[in-house]
C-alpha cells in the first residue's frame, strides 16, 4: 500500500507541467525595435518589494542623462523582477537600458538582455561589462560603449 502511494506521488510530480521562461535572443537592432525607449543614466536608488506571493520586485530609480530612443527624460522608476538570473544593479551604476512601457510602468526589454552596465577598463576607457549582441560580424563580441550607441541610433531610425 505504501509503495502504491509513493508511485502515485511520483506520477503526479512527473506529470505536472514544468514551468520555465524561455527568452528569445535579440541583437541590438531587435532590442531597439522592441523598446519604446533606450536611455543612458545612473541608478539613484533601489527598493526591493517583497510583500505578497511570488517573485520579489526591485524598483530601480534611474536618472536619465541621455535618451537614444523615445522621449523619457529626468528620473524614472524601472521595475525588475528579483528571480535568479535577473540583472542586479547597484546605486551609482551607469547603465544603458532598453525599456518597454505599459500603463506608466517601465520594464527591461528581454529581461537581462535589455541592460548594459558601463564600466571603466584599466586604460580609463568606458566599456560595456558584457559584449554587444550584434549580427554585425565587426561588432559581435565588441564592448565599446560608442559602438553600442551608434548601433542603437542606426536601428532607431
Amino acid at each position: 500500500m505504501r509503495r502504491a502511494g509513493l508511485v502515485a506521488g511520483l506520477w503526479v510530480l512527473l506529470a505536472s507541467p514544468c514551468l520555465a521562461t524561455t527568452l528569445h535572443w535579440m541583437d541590438v537592432r531587435e532590442l531597439t525595435k522592441n523598446s519604446q525607449s533606450v536611455v543612458v543614466g545612473r541608478v539613484v536608488s533601489q527598493r526591493i518589494l517583497t510583500a505578497g506571493p511570488g517573485v520579489p520586485l526591485a524598483q530601480i530609480t534611474f536618472e536619465i542623462s541621455k535618451s537614444l530612443k523615445g522621449d523619457l527624460r529626468g528620473t524614472v522608476v524601472v521595475n525588475n523582477p528579483g528571480f535568479p538570473g535577473a540583472p542586479a544593479f547597484g546605486e551609482g551604476d551607469e547603465l544603458i537600458l532598453f525599456l518597454y512601457t505599459r500603463d506608466g510602468t517601465h520594464v527591461l526589454t528581454g529581461f537581462q538582455q535589455g541592460s548594459f552596465k558601463i564600466a571603466t577598463d584599466p586604460a580609463g576607457n568606458r566599456v560595456l561589462a558584457r559584449p554587444i549582441p550584434s549580427l554585425q560580424r565587426s561588432a559581435a563580441g565588441c564592448r565599446s560603449v560608442d559602438r553600442l550607441m551608434a548601433e542603437i541610433l542606426a536601428a532607431a531610425q
